[in-house]
Order: C-alpha cells, then sequence, then structure tokens
C-alpha cells in the first residue's frame, strides 16, 4: 500500500502560459480508465486542481468538492469508483463526512472506497484511519506515481486498462521556468518542481496559489480575530500543504509551528506569530503577480466583438451550471488571441479568477450578472 498527496492546478492563464514553454511530462501515465470516476474532495482549491492535473491524461473523469456537505450532496446523485476525503477541512472534517455518508440511505457511493487525504502521517495511522472506515489513505504532497498505484489498487480491475512503458520517463528539449520566477524570495522552484512533476504542473499550482493568496489570507485573519481556533488551525494546515507544494517552504514551516500551536492551545504563540505568517504570505500576491496579470488590453490583439463575447458568456454559463471544466478551460483558450472592452476587463477577470478555481456558484453569479 502506498501513502500519496500533491497539489496541482489548471485554469485559462495556464494555458497561455504552458503554450509558451514547451511542454514535457516527468513521468508517463501508467492507466487510463476512462469509464470509472472519482471524488475529490479538499476545501482548498490548489489540492483539487493538483489532482486533477495528475491525472489528466488518464481519462478518469474526476468531479470534485471543496466541503463535507458539498460532498454529501454529490453522492447522493452519482456513484463513484473511489472518493478521495481531506482529513482536516472547516465546519465538516472528512471522519464527520464520512461517518454522515455510512448512515446515509440515499448514498449511491455507499460501496465506494474512502481514501484519507491528509499531511500528518504518523506511525500508526493506517490502522486508525481503517478504524474509522476508510479503506486507505494518502500523504501531502502527493506524488503522481503513488497516486495513479493507489487508484489502480482500488478501482474495479474491469475498468483499468494498463499502459505499456508508463515507468519510463518521457524526453523531450529541457523545459525552463521565467527567468523573473527563479529570483522570487522564499520560493524554491526545484523543490515545487519535484512537487508538482514537471513545469506545466508547477505553473497551474502556482497560478491558482496566487489566486488564492488575498481571499486565503482573510479566511485566516477572520477566525483569528474571531478566536475560532479549530477553523483557524484547519485553515493554517491547509496553508501548510499548498505552501509546500509550490515550494514556499520558510512560509509552510510558519503554517505548521501554528497549526500545531492551534492543536496545542498555545494560544500565546498564535498571537505572537500570525502576524508575520500573514505577511509574508500576502508577499505571495506581489511576487507571483505575473502569473495572474492579464492581456486584455493589449492592442495588438482585435477587439472581440460583442456578440461573440455573449456567446462566450453563454457558453462558460452552461459549462458552470454542468461543473464542465473542460469546456470552461477551452473558451478561456478560445478567448485567449482577443481584447476585451475596457468595461468588460474587471467582471472577465472575475469570472477568471472564480473558474481557476473552481467556484461554480459565484461564476454561475458572475455570469448571470
Amino acid at each position: 500500500m502506498q501513502g500519496i498527496s500533491r497539489d496541482e492546478p489548471v485554469g485559462d492563464l495556464s494555458t497561455r502560459l504552458t503554450k509558451r514553454i514547451s511542454a514535457t511530462e516527468r513521468y508517463r501515465e501508467s492507466f487510463r480508465a476512462p469509464d470509472a470516476s472519482i471524488l475529490v474532495v479538499d476545501d482548498t482549491p490548489v489540492n483539487l486542481d493538483v489532482i486533477r492535473n495528475l491525472l489528466k491524461k488518464t481519462d478518469i473523469g474526476i468531479d470534485t468538492a471543496e466541503s463535507g456537505q458539498e460532498a454529501i450532496d454529490m453522492v447522493k446523485t452519482k456513484a463513484y469508483d473511489v472518493i478521495f476525503l481531506d482529513h482536516r477541512m472547516p465546519n465538516m472534517d472528512g471522519l464527520e463526512c464520512l461517518k454522515i455518508m455510512q448512515g446515509m440511505e440515499d448514498d449511491l457511493s455507499k460501496d465506494a472506497p474512502v481514501i484519507s487525504l491528509t499531511a500528518n502521517a504518523v506511525s500508526g495511522a493506517r490502522e486508525e484511519y481503517l478504524r474509522a472506515g476508510f479503506a486507505d489513505y494518502l500523504t501531502k504532497p502527493i506524488d503522481s506515481e503513488k497516486l495513479e498505484a493507489m487508484i489502480i489498487e482500488y478501482l474495479p480491475a474491469d475498468k483499468v486498462q494498463h499502459v505499456e512503458g508508463a515507468a519510463a520517463e518521457e524526453t523531450a528539449e529541457e523545459k525552463t521556468l521565467p527567468d523573473w520566477l527563479k529570483n522570487v524570495a522564499g520560493l524554491s522552484t526545484a523543490d515545487g518542481l519535484k512537487n508538482c512533476g514537471g513545469v506545466d504542473a508547477y505553473l497551474d499550482a502556482l497560478t491558482v496559489f496566487a489566486q488564492s493568496v488575498v481571499s486565503g489570507a482573510k479566511e485566516i485573519a477572520n477566525f483569528y480575530k474571531a478566536a475560532d481556533w479549530k477553523n483557524y488551525t484547519t485553515k493554517v494546515h491547509a496553508l501548510k500543504s499548498s505552501a509546500r507544494v509550490i515550494g514556499a517552504n520558510e512560509l509552510s514551516d510558519r503554517a505548521r509551528r501554528l497549526e500545531d500551536a492551534g492543536n496545542s492551545g498555545y494560544i500565546d504563540e498564535i498571537h505572537d506569530s500570525t502576524d508575520g505568517m500573514l505577511e509574508l504570505y500576502i508577499s505571495f500576491a506581489y511576487k507571483l503577480a505575473p502569473l495572474i496579470q492579464t492581456e486584455d488590453a493589449d492592442d495588438s490583439k482585435p477587439l472581440i466583438e460583442d456578440d461573440a463575447l455573449a456567446e462566450a458568456y453563454e457558453t462558460l454559463s452552461d459549462a458552470a451550471a454542468n461543473f464542465d471544466f473542460d469546456t470552461v478551460e477551452f473558451v478561456f483558450d478560445s478567448l485567449k488571441d482577443y481584447r476585451l472592452p475596457e468595461n468588460q476587463r474587471e467582471k472577465f477577470s472575475q469570472i477568471k479568477s472564480a473558474a481557476s478555481k473552481p467556484d461554480w456558484e459565484e461564476l454561475s453569479k458572475l455570469l448571470a450578472g
């Protein structure tokens, strides 16, 4: 049995970036499963996107949920082959969610193995998760080969198509990162590349991380001000994981220490260290800004026609209603060569931010406005 965990994101901006940089992967997928489907539950968007990106060549169906309640609603309408459930989430953690699902009469995925996602694996962890009703656990950050091995282990055998020569590493022209990225203080690109499995996936993860810095910092600050130490600890736990994935090691270490303080009830340490941690966290919004700056004002691009933009919005709205991430990504890729009207740029930026997470409810609201 193998433990796994890792985070990767995808989105419209990543499409532009990765097409400018020659692309390869550091591994070749070991299986394909076009008839299988999994549910991944994690309150951190970057973690969901990492898994989606790691598995994109396997053709497996991937649905995602950002809360335990959302997962409960989803298993009422669809039968999944495997469920990956984050242990530490605010409001309802993975253990509580699993217990509720086990007692549901209308759970269409009752027979699906549920695998815990955790960043805190210790000796005896597997036995503890088995006693709680999980089939297994994966440790964060996720490793692509271990993730695939875990899925192969638990998917029905008739849904797995093994790929010959999967262990061989793909060869291609050496890929490079943008020069500015190599000089970002507090960021180990070497560690980030190792954690994400390649340049494309790493740029995706960095982009989603950058887009979530402001909202993530606000959440932690609000829980801190409310003295809600349970949810505060859950959020710094999530930050520990996502920061480690991108190679922001100092930020990850600070978040880990605050998580330990929260778990131990060391409130004085939380008071002493939170401001410094948040200052470092927010600094990445500026350090990584080039990843999320838009090109919508580029005068060299033709101005998109009103009818074409309205059609794009309508397609995005339909895709959001159906949780269709592939269509969302396709629309953004189609729009990248056009310049938006000035009065649409702020709205479009908000739409892209919501889509990159993806926050389907917010995306639908923006498109309806």
